[in-house]
C-alpha cells in the first residue's frame, strides 16, 4: 500500500541552501499529491508555511546527550507511515525511529567521504569505501587547509555510513552518489530524480548581451578560480551568485587578473532573484573541480530555457549531454572552459535551441510529478521491507 503520511526530519527549514530548498519543495510536492506531511526541524523560517505541511520546530533535535524522545518528541500522534531524514546522519536516532516506522535516509552528497568532496584530483573521482584505508590518503584528498579537523570528519563520515546502513532504504539523487553508496556496501538503495526548487522565470534581452551566470557556494571545489581565469579569454560579463569562504579571495583574483570590471559578485540571492538571474543568462556555467553530486542549478537553468556549460564530473552527466543542452568540458581547464563559453556566447540561436532541449529534459525526467512518483515507490518498498522484518 502506498504510504499516505510521512514525517520529514531536517536540520533547517529555510531556503538558504540546496538541500534545505529541496526538502521544502519535496514536502510541498508530496502534500499536493495528498500525502499528509509533518516536518521536524531544529531551526525553521516561520515564513516558509506550506498548505498541507505541519511544521514543528525542535531546537533540541541535535542536542548532545538528549534522548531520541527528547530530540523528536512523541511520534504517536503523527503516526507516520514512513520517516524520511535529510542531513541527519545519526545511527542511534535511526535505530530508535525504526521502532515506530520505516526510516529512509537521503544521501544528498558523499556522506561516507571524510572530506565530503570525493575526489583525488579534478576529474579523478574517489572509488574507495570509507575505512582505515582512507587515513593515509586524507592529507592529499581532503583538499583542506585545516588538517586538524580531519579526525572529527573521519568519525562523522563513519556515523553517516552507519546511519545509511541501519536505514530501511537509502535514497540518492544521481548516478554518482548511487555509485558512492554501492562502493560502501549500502544494498537497500533507490535513485529518485531531483526537480527545480523554484518556479522558472522568463528572461529577455538575450540577443543583445553576452552574460555568463554562476550560482553556488564560493568555495574551491566549485571551480570559481578556474572561471575567473577563463574570463580573461572571453568577451562577456560574468555574474557570480552566491556566498562562501573564498569570496574575498575570488574578488582579489578578479582584480589581479584585470577582469574585475566584468566579473560581478551578487552575494546570496533569494529564490526569485536567483531564478531571474538564470533566466537572463546567455549561458549558465558550472566549472566544478569536484564530482558534483548532481548540480541542481543546471536543471534550474534548463527550466528557464537556458543552456549550460559544465565540467564533466560526478552527476552532471545525468542531465547534461554534450552538444544537446549545452557543452561539457574537462574540469580545471580554463582554456577549454573559455573556448566553450565563447562558442556559446557567439551563437544566440544555439543558446535558444539548447535551452529548449534542456527545458524538454526537465519536463520529461526532472519534474515534480516524476520526483513524487519515484519517491512514493521508494517509500512503498521501504515500508514493505520494514513490515517483513517485523513479521
Amino acid at each position: 500500500m502506498t504510504p499516505n503520511s510521512v514525517l520529514l526530519i531536517t536540520p533547517r527549514w529555510a531556503r538558504d541552501g540546496g538541500v534545505a530548498a529541496h526538502a521544502i519543495a519535496s514536502a510541498g510536492a508530496l502534500a499536493e499529491r495528498g500525502v499528509r506531511v509533518s516536518v521536524i526541524a531544529a531551526q525553521a523560517d516561520a515564513s516558509e508555511q506550506i498548505e498541507g505541511v505541519e511544521l514543528i520546530e525542535r531546537p533540541s533535535l541535535f542536542s548532545a546527550g538528549a534522548s531520541p524522545a527528547e530530540r523528536v518528541g512523541d511520534l504517536s500522534a503523527a503516526a507516520p507511515d514512513v520517516i524520511h531524514l535529510h542531513q541527519v546522519d545519526d545511527p542511534v536516532l535511526v535505530a530508535e525511529l525504526r521502532t515506530a516506522a520505516p526510516v529512509i535516509v537521503s544521501a544528498h552528497g558523499y556522506t561516507a567521504c571524510t572530506a565530503g568532496v570525493h575526489y583525488f584530483s579534478p576529474g579523478r573521482e574517489c572509488d574507495r569505501a570509507h575505512g582505515p584505508g582512507c587515513i593515509p590518503n586524507l592529507l592529499r584528498c581532503s583538499h583542506t587547509r585545516h588538517p586538524k579537523t580531519l579526525p572529527v570528519k573521519y568519525r562523522n563520515a563513519g556515523l553517516g555510513l552507519a546511519a545509511l546502513a541501519r536505514a530501511d532504504l537509502a535514497i540518492s539523487y544521481s548516478s554518482a552518489v548511487d555509485r558512492h553508496l554501492a562502493v560502501n556496501r549500502i544494498s537497500s538503495r533507490a535513485l529518485v530524480p531531483y526537480f527545480p526548487t523554484m518556479p522558472a522565470r522568463s528572461g529577455s534581452g538575450h540577443e543583445g548581451r553576452r552574460r555568463v551566470v554562476f550560482a553556488g557556494r564560493i568555495v574551491r571545489p566549485k571551480g570559481v578560480a578556474v572561471l575567473i581565469r577563463a574570463a580573461r579569454e572571453v568577451d562577456g560579463e560574468f555574474v557570480l551568485c552566491g556566498d562562501g569562504r573564498e569570496l574575498g579571495r575570488m574578488r582579489e583574483l578578479a582584480g589581479r587578473l584585470g577582469v574585475a570590471d566584468r566579473v560581478h559578485f551578487t552575494g546570496w540571492l533569494g529564490g526569485g532573484d536567483l531564478a531571474q538571474q538564470l533566466a537572463d543568462a546567455s549561458v549558465v556555467v558550472m566549472p566544478s573541480l569536484w564530482p558534483e553530486p548532481f548540480g541542481l542549478v543546471g536543471i534550474e537553468g534548463f527550466a528557464c530555457g537556458r543552456p549550460a556549460v559544465a565540467s564533466a564530473t560526478g552527476g552532471v552527466g545525468d542531465w547534461l549531454q554534450d552538444g544537446v543542452g549545452g557543452l561539457s568540458v574537462p574540469p580545471a581547464d580554463p582554456g577549454r572552459l573559455a573556448g566553450a563559453l565563447s562558442e556559446m556566447l557567439s551563437d544566440t540561436a544555439r543558446q535558444r535551441s539548447m535551452g529548449e532541449a534542456g527545458r524538454r529534459l526537465v519536463a520529461e525526467r526532472f519534474s515534480a510529478d516524476r520526483h513524487v512518483e519515484r519517491l512514493l515507490e521508494a517509500y512503498t518498498a521501504a515500508r514493505a521491507a520494514w513490515q517483513r522484518g517485523r513479521a
